[in-house]
Protein backbone atom coordinates (compact mmCIF):
# COMPACT_ATOMS: atom_id res chain seq x y z
CA UNK A 1 0.00 0.00 0.00
CA UNK A 2 2.76 2.64 0.67
CA UNK A 3 5.11 1.96 -2.16
CA UNK A 4 1.84 2.38 -4.71
CA UNK A 5 1.21 5.89 -3.09
CA UNK A 6 5.03 6.50 -2.85
CA UNK A 7 4.58 6.02 -6.89
CA UNK A 8 1.64 7.82 -7.49
CA UNK A 9 3.34 11.22 -5.48
CA UNK A 10 6.77 10.44 -7.49
CA UNK A 11 4.51 10.48 -10.50
CA UNK A 12 2.62 13.31 -9.84
CA UNK A 13 5.92 15.37 -8.61
CA UNK A 14 7.28 14.43 -12.41
CA UNK A 15 4.58 15.67 -13.98
CA UNK A 16 4.25 19.32 -12.14
CA UNK A 17 7.99 19.38 -12.80
CA UNK A 18 7.92 19.01 -16.33
CA UNK A 19 4.56 21.12 -16.76
CA UNK A 20 6.80 23.97 -14.98
CA UNK A 21 9.23 23.72 -17.58
CA UNK A 22 7.16 23.67 -20.21
CA UNK A 23 5.06 27.03 -18.81
CA UNK A 24 8.68 28.90 -18.34
CA UNK A 25 9.56 27.57 -22.18
CA UNK A 26 6.73 29.64 -23.55
CA UNK A 27 6.96 32.58 -21.08
CA UNK A 28 10.64 33.02 -22.24
CA UNK A 29 9.43 32.36 -25.61
CA UNK A 30 6.90 34.85 -25.08
CA UNK A 31 8.95 37.48 -23.76
CA UNK A 32 11.34 37.17 -26.48
CA UNK A 33 9.18 38.70 -28.82
CA UNK A 34 10.06 42.33 -27.76
CA UNK A 35 13.52 42.85 -27.26
CA UNK A 36 12.53 45.69 -24.21
CA UNK A 37 9.83 43.25 -22.38
CA UNK A 38 13.20 41.07 -22.84
CA UNK A 39 15.41 43.30 -21.28
CA UNK A 40 13.79 44.56 -18.72
CA UNK A 41 12.92 40.70 -17.89
CA UNK A 42 16.41 39.97 -17.78
CA UNK A 43 17.23 42.81 -15.57
CA UNK A 44 14.45 42.14 -12.78
CA UNK A 45 15.64 38.54 -12.57
CA UNK A 46 19.15 39.99 -11.46
CA UNK A 47 16.90 41.37 -8.43
CA UNK A 48 17.65 38.37 -5.92
CA UNK A 49 13.84 36.85 -5.18
CA UNK A 50 12.41 37.88 -8.64
CA UNK A 51 12.51 35.09 -10.77
CA UNK A 52 11.26 34.54 -14.18
CA UNK A 53 7.31 34.26 -13.06
CA UNK A 54 7.52 37.19 -11.14
CA UNK A 55 9.07 38.92 -13.77
CA UNK A 56 6.62 38.29 -15.99
CA UNK A 57 3.89 39.10 -14.02
CA UNK A 58 5.36 42.38 -12.97
CA UNK A 59 6.25 43.18 -16.65
CA UNK A 60 2.43 41.80 -17.67
CA UNK A 61 0.32 44.13 -15.23
CA UNK A 62 2.43 47.20 -15.27
CA UNK A 63 2.63 46.65 -18.73
CA UNK A 64 6.52 46.78 -19.21
CA UNK A 65 6.51 49.13 -16.50
CA UNK A 66 4.37 52.38 -18.47
CA UNK A 67 1.17 52.58 -16.94
CA UNK A 68 2.65 54.52 -14.15
CA UNK A 69 5.06 57.50 -14.72
CA UNK A 70 6.32 57.66 -10.67
CA UNK A 71 7.05 54.63 -8.16
CA UNK A 72 4.26 56.42 -5.66
CA UNK A 73 1.62 56.14 -8.59
CA UNK A 74 3.17 52.11 -8.99
CA UNK A 75 2.99 51.28 -5.24
CA UNK A 76 -0.65 52.96 -5.15
CA UNK A 77 -1.29 50.98 -8.59
CA UNK A 78 -0.01 47.65 -6.54
CA UNK A 79 -2.28 48.51 -3.61
CA UNK A 80 0.97 48.44 -1.09
CA UNK A 81 0.42 52.15 -0.73
CA UNK A 82 -0.74 52.19 3.26
CA UNK A 83 -4.14 54.79 3.08
CA UNK A 84 -5.00 56.61 6.71
CA UNK A 85 -8.26 55.97 8.07
CA UNK A 86 -9.39 59.79 8.74
CA UNK A 87 -11.54 62.56 8.32
CA UNK A 88 -10.08 65.71 8.66
CA UNK A 89 -7.94 65.88 11.75
CA UNK A 90 -9.39 62.82 13.29
CA UNK A 91 -7.76 59.67 12.93
CA UNK A 92 -9.32 56.32 13.24
CA UNK A 93 -6.61 53.19 13.37
CA UNK A 94 -3.29 52.56 11.55
CA UNK A 95 -2.68 53.20 8.34
CA UNK A 96 -2.91 49.63 6.34
CA UNK A 97 -3.04 48.55 2.37
CA UNK A 98 -6.54 47.97 2.00
CA UNK A 99 -7.60 45.92 -0.99
CA UNK A 100 -7.40 48.31 -3.45
CA UNK A 101 -5.13 48.41 -6.49
CA UNK A 102 -4.16 45.37 -9.03
CA UNK A 103 -4.29 42.22 -6.60
CA UNK A 104 -2.43 40.22 -9.21
CA UNK A 105 0.65 42.72 -8.76
CA UNK A 106 0.53 43.00 -5.14
CA UNK A 107 0.60 38.95 -4.89
CA UNK A 108 3.02 38.70 -7.06
CA UNK A 109 5.29 41.16 -5.48
CA UNK A 110 4.31 40.09 -1.84
CA UNK A 111 5.18 36.27 -2.72
CA UNK A 112 8.49 37.31 -3.82
CA UNK A 113 9.50 39.20 -0.73
CA UNK A 114 9.05 36.09 1.07
CA UNK A 115 12.07 35.10 -1.19
CA UNK A 116 13.57 38.19 -1.50
CA UNK A 117 13.75 38.58 2.54
CA UNK A 118 16.16 35.68 3.06
CA UNK A 119 18.25 36.40 -0.29
CA UNK A 120 18.21 39.44 -0.99
CA UNK A 121 21.00 41.73 1.36
CA UNK A 122 18.90 44.68 0.75
CA UNK A 123 15.70 43.69 1.27
CA UNK A 124 16.56 41.59 3.93
CA UNK A 125 18.46 43.90 5.81
CA UNK A 126 15.50 46.62 5.30
CA UNK A 127 12.67 43.52 6.81
CA UNK A 128 15.38 42.32 10.05
CA UNK A 129 15.48 45.76 10.92
CA UNK A 130 11.40 46.58 10.74
CA UNK A 131 11.22 43.23 12.91
CA UNK A 132 13.48 44.56 15.25
CA UNK A 133 11.85 47.11 15.58
CA UNK A 134 8.51 45.09 16.81
CA UNK A 135 6.35 45.28 13.90
CA UNK A 136 4.34 42.51 13.35
CA UNK A 137 5.57 39.91 10.30
CA UNK A 138 2.92 40.95 7.89
CA UNK A 139 2.93 44.66 8.24
CA UNK A 140 7.02 44.19 7.78
CA UNK A 141 6.63 42.01 4.71
CA UNK A 142 4.19 44.65 3.06
CA UNK A 143 6.95 47.00 3.62
CA UNK A 144 9.43 45.17 2.07
CA UNK A 145 7.65 44.48 -0.98
CA UNK A 146 6.87 48.02 -1.55
CA UNK A 147 10.34 48.64 -1.53
CA UNK A 148 11.08 45.24 -3.93
CA UNK A 149 8.39 46.99 -6.04
CA UNK A 150 10.58 50.65 -5.74
CA UNK A 151 13.89 48.93 -6.44
CA UNK A 152 11.88 46.88 -9.49
CA UNK A 153 10.90 49.88 -10.93
CA UNK A 154 14.34 51.37 -10.78
CA UNK A 155 15.81 48.71 -12.83
CA UNK A 156 13.73 49.05 -15.25
CA UNK A 157 13.41 52.73 -15.62
CA UNK A 158 17.60 53.05 -14.98
CA UNK A 159 17.97 50.51 -16.79
CA UNK A 160 20.56 48.94 -15.12
CA UNK A 161 21.07 45.55 -13.53
CA UNK A 162 20.42 45.25 -9.75
CA UNK A 163 23.05 46.66 -7.19
CA UNK A 164 23.02 45.60 -4.15
CA UNK A 165 25.71 48.32 -3.01
CA UNK A 166 23.74 51.00 -4.72
CA UNK A 167 22.32 52.79 -1.77
CA UNK A 168 25.94 52.79 0.28
CA UNK A 169 27.22 54.47 -2.98
CA UNK A 170 25.24 57.08 -3.24
CA UNK A 171 25.85 58.09 0.80
CA UNK A 172 28.82 57.84 0.08
CA UNK A 173 28.95 60.73 -2.39
CA UNK A 174 26.59 62.76 -0.69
Amino acid sequence: MIASVHTRMQFLIESLTEQMLEGEAELDEALSLDSLWTASAIRLQTIPGIGLLTAAWLLVTTLNFTLCNTVEELTAYAGLAPHPFQSGTSVHGRASIGHTGNAALRTAVYLATLSAAQYNPVIKAFYDRLRAAGKPMKVARCAAARKLLHIAFAVVKNEADFDPLYAARAQKTA
